[in-house]
C-alpha cells in the first residue's frame, strides 16, 4: 500500500525514506488521463475501466481500523467451502500490520480471526547520515503488503500455512524506510493462528546492517539476477507441488533512473533455502499500460490450469492499475511473449485513480483490487470489480 514515487526516490538514494511523505499524502484520488497514443493498438488489450461507484468494497466483520483496509491476498481454491485472506489494517500509517480474515461464502462476506503481526518499536544503525542525522533511525517496525500461501505438502502441520511480507522501518512523521528491512515468513497450522513472530527470511546489503544480518539468504549476494535490487518489495507468493514460488518487486538503477521489476525466488525446502529463478517482468512490461515503465506488487495464481502474474504499472503519482500477464513456462518462470519479444497483456484494468495492486481467487470470485481515497478519512479500501 505504498506510493511507488516514494520507494524510487528513496531507494535511488540508496537509503529508505528517511524524511519521507506518507502513502497517502502525495497522492489525489482525481481521475488520471491515459496517454492512449502510447501503447501499441494492435497488440495491447483494450484498457477496461472499473468504476468503483458500481463496484463492491470488501469489508471485514469485526475490523474496523480508523484508515481502513488494503492489500489483500487470497488462498481460496474454487472447489474450497471456505477461504482466508491475509491483508495490511491500517490505524495509521505508523503502525500498520497484518489482520487475517476468513470467508465461507466465496468471499461475499469476510470476518477477522487474527493479528498476525504487531509494530515493534526499535533504533537502526546506518552508514547513511543522510538518511539518519547520526547514525540512528527510530521507530516502527511495520509488515504490509502481505502474501498468503498454504503449503500443502508442508511435513510440519504446524508451518502449512506461511505468511510473507515486507516489514521496514518507518519513523516519526511517516518516514518511510524501505529498504531498511526484509522479507520476513511466519507460519502457523491454521489461518486463526496462532502465528509465529516475523522472521527475517530474504534480505539485501542497505547503509544499515538490518536488512542482511540475520537472513536466510541476501539478495545482493544470491547467483542470479537480483545483485542490483536496492531492495525488494511486495512479495507474491504461490504454492504449487513441491515448489514455493515466491515473485517480489526489485528497486534498481537504470544508469540513473530508479524502476522497479518482477523477480522470480524459488524455495523447494518449505522456505528453508532459496534461489533465484529469474527475472519475471522487466520495467518495460508495462508499455501497455501507458505509463511510466515500472512494475511491482506481483500476485501469482492459477486458474483453469494457466498460472499468471498480475502487477501494478506506475507513474509519478502512483499506482495505476493492474496488468495480467500469462506465464508460457512456470518451471522458467518465462512470461508469454509474442515474436518480437513483447509481453502479451492478457487482461488491463483501471479504476482511473490511484489503484492496484491486485489479488485472485477463483474460489473468492476472481479479483479484488486496491482503490486510494485520499482526500477521505479512510482511504484505503479494496473492491471486487
Amino acid at each position: 500500500m505504498r506510493a511507488i514515487v516514494g520507494i524510487l526516490v528513496a531507494c535511488g538514494a540508496c537509503g529508505g525514506g528517511g524524511g519521507g511523505n506518507s502513502d497517502a499524502a502525495s497522492h489525489t484520488d482525481t481521475a488520471v488521463e491515459i496517454d492512449a497514443a502510447l501503447p501499441d493498438a494492435a497488440f495491447c488489450p483494450a484498457i477496461q475501466t472499473i468504476d468503483v461507484a458500481h463496484a463492491t468494497e470488501v469489508t471485514v466483520n469485526g475490523d474496523t481500523p480508523a484508515m481502513g483496509i488494503f492489500d489483500p491476498s487470497l488462498v481460496y481454491p474454487g472447489d474450497a467451502s471456505g477461504g482466508a485472506m491475509a491483508y495490511s489494517a491500517v490505524p495509521d500509517q505508523q503502525t500498520i500490520r497484518t489482520h487475517v480474515a476468513v470467508s465461507a461464502d466465496h468471499g461475499t462476506t469476510w470476518t477477522l480471526v487474527a493479528e498476525a503481526n504487531t509494530p515493534e518499536a526499535t533504533a537502526l544503525t546506518t552508514t547513511d547520515m543522510h538518511e539518519c542525522p547520526g547514525g540512528t533511525c527510530t521507530g516502527n517496525l511495520i509488515s504490509e503488503v502481505s502474501s498468503l500461501i498454504y503449503d500443502a505438502d508442508e511435513p510440519d502441520a504446524a508451518k502449512k500455512w506461511k505468511l510473507f511480507a515486507h516489514r521496514y522501518l518507518v519513523g516519526p512523521n511517516v518516514a518511510l524506510h524501505y529498504a531498511y528491512g526484509t522479507i520476513t515468513l511466519q507460519t502457523a497450522a491454521q489461518p486463526q493462528g496462532p502465528w509465529t513472530v516475523p522472521q527475517k527470511l530474504i534480505g539485501w546489503t542497505s547503509p544499515s546492517p538490518y536488512s542482511s544480518t540475520g537472513v536466510v539468504v541476501n539478495a545482493t549476494t544470491l547467483a542470479g539476477t537480483t545483485q542490483d535490487c536496492r531492495a525488494l518489495t511486495e512479495p507474491g507468493a504461490i504454492w504449487l507441488p513441491g515448489v514455493i514460488d515466491l515473485a517480489v518487486g526489485c528497486v534498481y538503477l537504470d544508469g540513473a533512473t530508479p524502476k522497479i521489476r518482477i523477480e522470480l525466488l524459488r524455495s523447494t525446502t518449505h522456505g528453508a533455502t532459496w534461489a533465484s529463478v529469474g527475472t519475471l517482468l522487466d520495467a518495460d512490461d508495462a508499455a501497455c499500460s501507458g505509463n511510466a515503465p515500472s512494475l511491482n506488487g506481483a500476485d501469482l495464481y492459477t486458474t483453469n490450469g494457466t498460472e499468471y502474474v498480475v502487477a501494478t504499472p506506475s507513474d509519478s503519482t502512483g499506482y495505476r492499475g493492474c496488468m495480467v500477464f500469462p506465464i508460457a513456462d512456470p518451471a522458467t518462470g518465462k512470461i508469454e511473449r509474442d515474436g518480437q519479444g513483447r509481453a502479451v497483456v492478457a487482461n488491463d484494468i483501471t479504476a482511473g485513480q490511484f489503484n492496484g495492486a491486485c489479488t485472485f481467487a477463483d474460489g473468492a470470485n476472481g479479483m479484488m483490487l486496491d482503490v486510494g481515497f485520499f482526500q477521505a478519512a479512510r482511504p484505503f479500501r479494496i473492491f471486487r470489480p
